[in-house]
């Protein structure tokens, strides 16, 4: 018991000092790329590598893990990606490098599916929604962590500080991570039959395709173009930084409010709740004329994205068995990296034309017709 509770504290903090790598830079990078492109669509493009890099690498990663039964080589090799993509971005002279930096990130945020994975075989099956809020709830202490030293870290070194910062912390990541000892022996042949079989299980594919929809949306906001947004209406780099952190702290605030409610609360309520909250987010940031309404939009959006998201990720694999977790997890995140793809290049073509808050309003209503659908059909189903 003792020894699960050192491995439980050693996957938290290396959880912890992965998304601070992945996040000390994120509330910047957005007009740090449009000082050094030449328009939004380019803004979009570089930003959605991130997000392509996760769809094509995180099935495949999830494959390999279940095949090898091993998940430590795999993490490790994820988080130095995340460094050396943080570094080549602090380098960045043009779109070709920041295209390459962010790719590598988007590399190396395929970690996340290990590390949900791995962590979960120190529960029960029937804790894998509880397990996995979590880690979640680590990950997003981490993000806020990251994102709410970006601005005062920019405003003391410039624009290439926090990735050299970034790449450091990585690098501490690593030597933790040498220490995750994990429980072996459970692989199982993986095929492509086995895999058909798992995308075709509505408690697989349908969480996982709601949250497509969910990432395309934060993703595109939150992430790409919100900083820009807020920047034009006079923020400075201190206060991007101040306006993602609160996103990402309330995201853990509702992560929190998730592990304590779960034990008395249905998790489809829940899941109801907090899509509607995501889209009242939605709207008030499309229609702020204004930072305190900015402020406001965002803190409800994160704080509905940190009830929605960990929920489908456990109804995404709650009934697998356990040595075809890693593969369900794969399929889960790959598939809703496709809205963090998306989200940001669609965007930056769109925002060019109509404008970044037009773009966001009618973002919103594709958001609440579909996720709707979607959970009406997810909760007609029996398995989950």
């Amino acid at each position: 018991m003792r020894e699960r509770k050192i491995y439980i504290i050693i996957f938290l903090g290396v959880t912890f000092l992965f998304w601070t790598t992945l996040y000390l830079y994120v509330p910047t990078l957005p007009t740090y790329i449009k000082s050094k492109v030449i328009n939004l669509s380019m803004v979009g493009f570089v930003l959605s590598m991130y997000g392509l890099c996760q769809l094509i690498f995180r099935l495949p990663l999830g494959i390999a893990v279940d095949s090898t039964g091993r998940g430590k080589p795999f993490i490790i090799a994820g988080l130095s990606m995340a460094v050396l993509g943080a570094f080549i971005m602090g380098r960045g002279y043009g779109l070709g490098m920041l295209a390459v930096g962010r790719s590598l990130t988007g590399i190396g945020a395929a970690t996340w599916v290990p590390l949900l994975v791995v962590f979960s075989t120190f529960f029960s099956a029937e804790e894998a929604i509880f397990s996995s809020t979590m880690l979640t709830l680590t990950a997003n202490l981490g993000r806020v962590v990251g994102s709410s030293l970006s601005g005062i870290i920019t405003r003391a070194g410039g624009y290439a500080l926090p990735f050299y910062l970034s790449a450091i912390t990585g690098i501490i990541a690593v030597g933790i991570a040498s220490f995750i000892k994990e429980k072996g022996g459970f692989s199982e042949g993986v095929s492509l039959r086995s895999i058909g079989l798992l995308i075709i299980r509505k408690d697989v594919a349908l969480p996982a395709i709601i949250s497509v929809i969910v990432h395309h949306v934060d993703y595109t906001i939150t992430f790409s173009f919100l900083p820009i947004l807020a920047q034009e209406m006079g923020a400075s780099d201190v206060v991007k930084s101040v306006i993602i952190s609160l996103n990402l702290a309330s995201v853990t605030a509702a992560n929190l409010i998730n592990t304590l409610m779960l034990r008395k609360t249905s998790h489809t309520i829940l899941l109801c709740c907090g899509a509607f909250l995501f889209f009242f987010g939605i709207v008030m940031i499309s229609l702020s004329p204004s930072l305190y309404l900015l402020f406001c939009g965002t803190i409800l959006m994160g704080f509905a994205f940190g009830i929605v998201y960990p929920i489908l990720i456990g109804m995404g694999i709650h009934k697998v068995e356990r040595n075809q977790r890693n593969t369900a997890m794969g399929i889960h995140q790959s598939i809703y990296a496709i809205g963090m793809w998306t989200g940001p290049w669609v965007t930056g073509i769109l925002a060019g034309i109509l404008g970044m808050q037009n773009t966001f309003l009618i973002t919103g209503g594709f958001y609440l017709i579909t996720v709707y659908i979607l959970i009406y059909f997810l909760l007609r189903n029996k398995n989950v």
